[in-house]
């Protein structure tokens, strides 16, 4: 959980001495990643605006999507064969063929690796880039939670007052009726906590629950009257912190619904219908553009949840069973198009440069079909498996085209440049201008830092 330090001031001085060493990211562009386990001094041409997750709940298989095994048998290569991209040297799924015409926006990463093989634990890892306490599938939410990245930009770098900082679409994810920890602020308060928009975007009927031009004024005043009313009937409250923490939320509730430029960035009617049509007129796909819309208005990081409660209308990716006509036949093509779509659309507007994406599912899939390891597979799927995963980034300096890493024959393992989720989140925090190792009061009464992660450069610029 990190190093119990012997004051606050200890923390603090600690702290700034480390910042200042730093240089300052995000106002002189220079950094030290040595101070964050990398090595050598690094030059950062700018730091990010944004940030844009997209999380693929239950997780595609490495062998199905971007680390194909041609080579291998029969047990472990499956069906699906590669193509090329316009990458020279990369290849991925033949399902993919949108992405492939696109690969020199994007970076793979084909040497994701850690130990939570249940998905509440590993999709807490995966997105707060901490281990969790316990690999079950029962991990549930808890206060002392580390937070979501977003969370700690609302702390460090938060967003224009008439904006959300970060902001989750287009519902929160669960397993067997479990919420996934990690989605929100954990011990920084719900103060903090990413938006949650729980409405799919590809519905025509699409809104955010409030605003809407309709909320009136009067309607507002009414609003304000009544809880400051509730307050009132209520002496003593502001001293709990959770109630401290309601009240900032119901201030950014009003500022949000008071705001014209945070209405105008959900409402996805004002994008042209050729465009719509192009990012596919399905959840994702929508979901997508509206991330684009989000952080092209000033959110600071955008997550994008392809799961949920029943995982309707849009299929699960925990293919157990029938791995291959699922992903050939529900899962791949709407991805393609979306992801695709996204990625072209932010290089047109000039935004990839200064947005980061991340595309990751919690782990990987087993590299033998069939293979069991304790959560279940028949012989025409894949179990979990944590050891060797691939992820997709893009954005940032060096642009796209690349792969980073290497695992075996099998992808079972990685053989080379492994990464952690902990890495992502430290490199994603330090681009988007805050220290990684910046300490904060967990409840526990513990200075812990924001990520144990090291900075890694390769991924999105050096």
């Amino acid at each position: 959980m990190g190093m119990t330090l012997g004051s606050p001031d200890d923390a603090r001085l600690l702290d700034r001495r480390e910042w200042l060493e730093l240089g300052a990211l995000g106002l002189s562009g220079l950094t030290l990643p040595h101070l964050l386990g990398s090595g050598a001094k690094t030059r950062l041409a700018r730091s990010a605006k944004s940030c844009v997750l997209f999380l693929l709940q239950g997780a595609p298989g490495q062998l199905d999507t971007w680390d194909l095994k041609p080579d291998a048998p029969a047990e472990v290569r499956g069906e699906f064969r590669s193509i090329a991209t316009s990458a020279t040297g990369m290849r991925i799924c033949e399902h993919l063929p949108r992405l492939s015409r696109v690969a020199r926006l994007f970076t793979l990463v084909r040497s994701m690796t850690h130990r939570a093989v249940f998905h509440n634990a590993a999709m807490y890892q995966a997105l707060t880039g901490w281990a969790p306490t316990r690999d079950t599938t029962a991990l549930n939410i808890a206060e002392n939670d580390h937070p979501h990245p977003g969370a700690i930009l609302s702390l460090k770098r938060p967003a224009p007052r008439h904006l959300p900082t970060a902001v989750s679409l287009p519902n929160v994810i669960e397993e067997a009726l479990h919420p996934i920890p990690g989605q929100g602020a954990g011990f920084l308060g719900v103060r903090h906590s990413p938006l949650c928009v729980e409405s799919d975007p590809g519905r025509d009927n699409f809104s955010v629950a409030g605003l809407s031009a309709a909320t009136s004024a009067r309607r507002l005043a009414n609003r304000r009257a009544l809880l400051r009313s509730l307050d009132r009937s209520k002496k003593g409250t502001r001293s709990v912190p959770s109630a401290a923490g309601m009240t900032a939320c119901q201030q950014r509730a009003f500022d949000l619904l008071k705001s014209p430029s945070a209405r105008q960035a959900f409402d996805l009617t004002r994008e042209p219908a050729r465009l719509r049509d192009r990012y596919g007129r399905h959840k994702a796909g929508q979901s997508m553009l509206l991330a684009r819309r989000l952080v092209e208005a000033g959110v600071r990081l955008v997550t994008v949840y392809w799961g949920g409660r029943l995982n309707k209308p849009l299929p699960y990716w925990d293919t157990h069973v029938n791995l291959f006509p699922r992903m050939k036949n529900e899962l791949l093509p709407p991805f393609d198009q979306a992801l695709a779509a996204f990625l072209e659309d932010l290089d047109t507007r000039g935004l990839l440069s200064s947005t980061l994406v991340v595309c990751m599912g919690e782990f990987g899939r087993t590299p033998r079909i069939g293979q069991f390891t304790g959560n279940g597979a028949d012989p025409t799927g894949r179990d979990h498996w944590a050891h060797c995963y691939s992820l997709l980034v893009a954005g940032g300096n060096l642009g796209g085209g690349r792969v980073l890493g290497r695992s075996d024959r099998r992808a079972s393992y990685p053989v080379d440049d492994s990464y952690t989720p902990q890495d992502i989140t430290a490199t994603l925090l330090t681009l988007l201008g805050v220290n990684p190792r910046d300490k904060v009061l967990d409840n526990l009464g513990r200075f812990v830092p924001l990520s144990d992660g090291r900075f890694r450069a390769s991924l999105f610029g050096t």
